[in-house]
């Protein structure tokens, strides 16, 4: 008998929790042993930003640098499309960063790290509890591992959005299982101020609020469906505000990101997208974190086939949605599939799925557990070094 099969043994509530936290903090030990390895054995990349001497300050790398430059010294844009600048990072994650560095004295980096990391413990416990009440502990703890040793789950230590994002998320499912949808719609918005992946969220709303269309009298529907559309996108128009105000530019967000894509458009990355450009650039046989993108993008829409027959409906509409995002807006651009696994890290049904699959087959679960966590300690040390963008 394991582990797993004894948590719905009498004893403590939290017993449950407390495996499924002890399972993602071992994780986070595989972190801390690749950044003190890679500080040994890996050479630092050129051209690089430090935020300060300390290891864990290894987890403060490319995208922290602009998120650090918004809490310290807020946004800029000049509205040159060549310059790449700050407004493209969305705000919720700097401003709850400033709020803790205001409150506390931290300096910036170190406040961004203490929300990252308590947000991305939280969503894990938040994730347990909405996968065990619908599919037992077991397939809950394997959720947990399987997304705590992701490689890419890297992220949700380091100075990045991922972690808020996914607690967001999570917190929304667990909103709409229980029918509460103006919540619900709250948390969407509060994704989508945190990260652009927070707009996947309104169509599996929207789905939700056309299947409880029968609960509702025909005068009270519109107005209740309005009122969650205009909350759940409030992130994302808020933030357009807010640029128009201040830059007269509310699309500023969006025109930034060409100077990020080696001046691509928007309309051009879409295009080459359609035409499944990000295939031809697709290199299989690369072992490196830029190559394994490609196996992943393929593993995981084999998961979401999978997922349409074993998760409702409105999980794996937003595994789709947000498989299809990056795939859209930014693949067919130069980088193809790279980021994929950070861009997928919060499409927590696709590690529901992988758990379901892996219940079935026990005997896997250490294989799939033990490679995951080696290629977590190869993205986390060369990302630590400035030798992968992630």
């Amino acid at each position: 008998m394991t582990p797993l099969d004894t948590v719905r043994a009498p004893g403590s509530f939290w017993t449950p929790y407390l495996m499924a936290a002890a399972i993602f903090l071992s994780s986070r030990i595989v972190i801390t042993l690749a950044i003190l390895f890679a500080e040994i054995y890996i050479p630092l990349g050129t051209d690089v930003w430090t935020a300060g001497p300390h290891w864990y300050q290894h987890l403060l790398r490319w995208d922290s640098q602009w998120y650090d430059l918004i809490v310290t010294q807020g946004y800029s844009y000049s509205g040159n499309p060549d310059d790449c600048q700050s407004v493209v990072f969305y705000p919720l994650y700097p401003l709850v960063s400033y709020i803790l560095k205001t409150g506390t004295g931290l300096n910036s980096g170190d406040a961004l790290l203490v929300v990252a990391n308590i947000a991305a413990l939280v969503a894990v416990l938040l994730l347990f509890k909405l996968v065990r009440e619908e599919f037992g502990d077991r397939i809950a703890l394997l959720t947990v591992a399987f997304l705590s040793f992701f490689p890419g789950s890297v992220f949700l230590s380091a100075g990045y959005t991922e972690s808020l994002t996914l607690l967001f998320i999570v917190a929304f499912f667990l909103m709409l299982r229980d029918e509460r949808l103006f919540l619900a719609a709250a948390f969407a918005g509060l994704a989508v101020a945190t990260r652009s992946t927070g707009i996947v969220l309104l169509p599996v709303l929207v789905w939700q609020l056309w299947r409880s269309r029968h609960h509702a009298r025909g005068s009270a529907l519109f107005p209740k469906a309005f009122s969650c559309v205009l909350i759940a996108t409030s992130g994302l128009w808020l933030y357009m505000i807010y640029l128009w105000y201040v830059f007269d530019s509310p699309l500023a967000f969006s025109h930034a990101q060409a100077a990020f894509h080696q001046g691509t458009t928007l309309p051009q990355r879409l295009f080459g997208a359609l035409t499944l450009q990000p295939f031809l650039k697709m290199n299989l046989s690369e072992v490196s974190p830029a190559g394994l993108d490609g196996w992943f993008f393929l593993l995981f829409v084999v998961l979401i086939v999978r997922a349409w027959f074993r998760l409702n409906f409105a999980m794996t509409l937003f595994a789709f949605g947000v498989l299809m995002l990056p795939y859209l807006t930014l693949y067919g651009g130069p980088a193809g599939f790279s980021s994929t696994t950070r861009f997928n890290l919060v499409s927590f049904p696709l590690f529901l799925t992988m758990a379901e699959l892996a219940d079935r087959a026990r005997w896997l679960v250490p294989g799939v557990i033990g490679i995951s966590g080696g290629l977590l300690f190869m993205y986390a040390a060369l990302f630590a070094q400035w030798q992968w963008v992630g």
